[in-house]
């Protein structure tokens, strides 16, 4: 054991950088384990302005200048940033609305199921299967409407808390106008040799940036794409519906089908097996395939390199750890070690 260590720091700890780079990032892993919470709205600000810094810098490209390039991208983001806080209303009211009608939806599929069952089905009795399904959907309610009630009081919350509603932007303005500074005050903290640590910045950079775009321009076309289908078809609980499947594009293959199940509860509870749930179900498969083979391909590329193992894993630690913050920086937690990762040189590579 002793013999595979002292080899393991011979190969990837043969310079000073190396222990330094370690360190720094040691410190910002125990900081953000420790005062994650604390420091959410400042880590929120910074993700969102390093987002519209690439917008900002590609105005800048096209021969705009700095101060209507800021203008601009400022300009967007309060739009955007007004629109959710103007939407949660509506949307609360959709989560209280769907918490009380969750027994009898759920209810009502159970009926449903049992008599299709009893129909096609001789293996069982009427007795076995209706207390299998009771067994199988007994608990599923609660969990439901727990995690409806927790996603309402944390929309609350967000609404309620002048905190998040005044900072936010604020810190989002002087990052974006003010970043040569901020870039100055941490070049101040890092090391005078950081070669390693810019080169992992690079990668980081290319990975994260292409990430964050191409997931965040996917969910907005999705959840407004599917709001708007189930809108046009008078789905009740469209705004709910039309953002959990915006959000399931976060986690590759399980998020769709886990957005699936409520899909099919709501569509069965409102029509069951008439014309009109099919073609509601079709919409949304239709919505599903072109999101995985048109929308995805095109808007995330093929520089990015987060497996969706890695992604799934990132999303059930961090968020098992954070919980909704851990959830929002899974991503970039998890590009952020897989930079290092690849970035890391040993000692062979760098002697050749």
């Amino acid at each position: 054991m002793i013999s595979f260590l002292k080899n393991f720091f011979q190969r990837y700890f043969y310079d000073d950088e190396h222990y330094a780079a370690l360190f720094f990032l040691i410190i910002s892993l125990v900081i953000f384990y420790f005062l994650g919470d604390v420091l959410a709205p400042i880590l929120v600000s910074i993700l969102i302005a390093y987002i519209l810094n690439g917008l900002m810098i590609f105005l800048e490209q096209k021969g705009n200048s700095r101060m209507l390039s800021l203008t601009v991208t400022l300009f967007i983001f309060s739009l955007f940033y007004l629109s959710i806080f103007l939407l949660l209303p509506f949307l609360s009211r959709q989560i209280l609305l769907l918490v009380s009608d969750l027994p009898q939806i759920f209810e009502s599929v159970n009926t449903f199921l049992s008599s299709q069952l009893n129909n096609y089905s001789n293996s069982f009795s009427s007795n076995q299967l209706e207390e299998a399904l009771t067994n199988a959907f007994s608990y599923i309610p609660i969990l439901f409407q727990n995690a409806l009630l927790q996603l309402n009081s944390g929309f609350a919350a967000v609404m309620n808390a002048l905190l998040y509603l005044i900072i936010i932007p604020f810190l989002v303005f002087f990052f974006l106008k003010d970043k040569e500074i901020f870039i100055g005050y941490l070049k101040i903290l890092l090391p005078r040799k950081r070669d390693l640590l810019s080169i992992i910045w690079n990668d980081l950079n290319i990975q994260l940036y292409g990430y964050l775009r191409g997931k965040g321009l996917e969910m907005l076309i999705v959840t407004i794409a599917t709001g708007l289908v189930f809108y046009l078809q008078g789905v009740n609980y469209s705004i709910i519906l039309a953002i959990l499947v915006g959000l399931s594009v976060l986690i590759p293959y399980v998020g769709a089908i886990l957005v699936t199940i409520p899909v099919l509860l709501i569509g069965l509870f409102q029509w069951g097996l008439d014309s009109s749930f099919y073609i509601y179900f079709a919409s949304y498969l239709l919505i599903q395939v072109l999101d995985g083979n048109v929308l995805m391909p095109l808007l995330l590329g093929r520089e990015v390199k987060l497996h969706p193992v890695l992604i799934i894993t990132a999303v059930l630690i961090f968020g098992g750890i954070w919980g909704f913050w851990g959830l929002l920086f899974a991503i970039p937690i998890a590009t952020f070690l897989r930079a290092i990762l690849v970035s890391w040189p040993t000692k062979i590579e760098s002697s050749t």
